[in-house]
């Protein structure tokens, strides 16, 4: 992930000869940060921690995604700011444009594989759309968020359907 103005770069390195698991690869390796160009990188942590990690609006601090919670990691001191209960999220965690709003993949509303919206200030969720979603981002203006979208009872690949590309309103409508 590029930070807010473009300068720098969050990605998670894994050990030579690691396996990227398809739905941990977010707590797999360690966090590194760099300048855009890729130089200078500079571990944050080590392997296992400042998991599913995303830019503040500001680029001054990290949201992660735990299994305790959601970490608000301020960047100079790398001390917890504040946590915020996950309610359900377990992976793809997004920092609004704003500031407002977290999105994510939750188990949310008996429904697993649901992407979820969170304030960032009171840790209300809402489902955005449920079955089958993952891949959740913001669009530039903090009200829309884009997102894989695998519809139920679609003919065609042994019944199992096609995975699209959706948008919705962050408030679910």
């Amino acid at each position: 992930r590029f930070s807010p103005d473009g300068t720098r770069m969050l990605y998670r390195q894994l050990a030579k000869g690691s396996t990227i698991d398809h739905d941990r690869w977010g707590f797999q390796g360690k966090l590194v940060m760099a300048n855009a160009d890729g130089s200078n990188p500079v571990a944050q942590g080590n392997d296992g921690e400042l998991t599913w990690a995303s830019w503040s609006p500001d680029g001054k601090q990290i949201a992660c995604l735990t299994k305790k919670g959601i970490d608000i990691v301020d960047l100079v001191t790398h001390q917890t700011a504040r946590q915020l209960p996950r309610k359900g999220m377990y992976q793809q965690l997004y920092w609004s444009p704003d500031g407002k709003w977290f999105c994510g993949v939750a188990n949310v509303g008996s429904e697993s594989w649901t992407v979820a919206r969170i304030n960032a200030e009171t840790g209300d969720i809402n489902p955005v759309r449920s079955f089958q979603n993952c891949t959740p981002d913001w669009f530039p203006d903090s009200n829309h968020i884009i997102m894989s979208s695998r519809p139920a009872n679609q003919p065609g690949n042994e019944g199992k359907g096609f995975t699209q590309l959706w948008m919705a309103a962050g408030d679910g409508s």
